[in-house]
């Protein structure tokens, strides 16, 4: 049977501001200790030895990526507050790569609401189903206080908190009333941004033996790696192998 490239799927926080509907509560990821712990995922993650590594930036900055890349390279950059630099960067020199990928798209598209008009109309209109869909999320830990790095990563791909936070947003699609799919609204989008992602995903798997770690947001990770298995193209590659 013919070897199939693999893919490692690293679900993460965010370790800078975003405006997702869930933020993190965190400390500075530039204190010595958070980059000493930060320095030991990057060693534990070498052992996959990745010959590509994609980022959740959007693809039409692959060009800024890989200049600031460059920069870092020639120590000439800074790395910034963020997990593109403080695992991307560092593991992809590590690595002796000369390039990053970014694999990202956030375009209008399908969208039609935003996620916050659909959490909020939810909240007014159905607030059973609110309560059902979003306090299982607010349950989760997503704090940074007393965990390291990378226990946190762990928590971050483990199996129940990856289903948990894909079935909230599937669940989106129940957010409706009889004349409009409110949920829907956002929901084709997300499907659309994911799949848009495995395509460009499957761009990098080049040649058998491509070893492709993707470093993305925890609420990616069940969604692609549904993608990922149906599509028969990558053999996949646990975290926890790793991290643990």
């Amino acid at each position: 049977m013919q070897s199939k490239p693999k893919i490692m799927i690293l679900g993460t926080f965010h370790m800078g501001t975003t405006a997702d509907m869930i933020e993190v509560e965190k400390d500075s990821m530039l204190s010595p200790q958070r980059q000493k712990e930060i320095v030991e995922v990057v060693n534990r993650l070498k052992d996959f030895k990745p010959t590509k590594i994609a980022l959740e930036a959007e693809k039409k900055r692959n060009g800024t990526l890989n200049e600031e890349f460059t920069r870092y390279l020639k120590g000439d950059y800074q790395l910034q507050e963020n997990e593109i630099d403080q695992i991307g960067y560092r593991l992809a020199k590590e690595m002796g790569h000369q390039e990053v990928y970014a694999v990202d798209w956030m375009e209008q598209g399908a969208l039609q609401r935003e996620i916050s008009e659909v959490t909020e109309w939810a909240k007014e209109h159905q607030p059973k189903l609110y309560e059902e869909l979003f306090k299982p999320l607010y349950q989760l830990e997503f704090t940074t206080a007393g965990k390291s790095i990378n226990n946190l990563l762990l928590y971050y791909n483990q199996p129940d908190v990856v289903d948990q936070l894909h079935r909230s947003y599937v669940n989106m699609a129940r957010i409706k009333d009889t004349e409009q799919y409110v949920g829907m609204d956002w929901l084709i989008w997300w499907y659309q941004r994911n799949l848009i992602l495995f395509s460009n995903l499957s761009d990098l798997a080049t040649a058998p033996d491509e070893r492709i770690l993707f470093i993305v947001g925890g609420s990616h990770v069940n969604i692609l790696k549904n993608f990922v298995k149906e599509s028969g193209l990558f053999a996949t590659v646990s975290v926890q192998s790793y991290l643990q």
